[in-house]
């Protein structure tokens, strides 16, 4: 995954305007181009052939 794409309209921990990374929801104003550090994406695992959970941060590691 790439850093770019790590925006809230694709964490899983998203819904509809607000993000639950924390048990109080918190509305995000722009969530398609607000970037995220903290979130948890799904993406492909060429390895296990499924998807699997993305954390920020290992972005780097690619």
């Amino acid at each position: 995954m790439k850093k770019s794409e790590m925006h809230c309209t694709s964490c899983i921990k998203f819904d509809g305007n607000d993000c639950r990374l924390d048990p109080k929801p918190v509305q995000i104003e722009n969530p398609s181009e607000f970037w995220c550090s903290q979130g948890q994406w799904s993406c492909w695992s060429e390895r296990y052939q499924e998807m699997e959970p993305f954390y920020w941060g290992e972005w780097e590691q690619e």
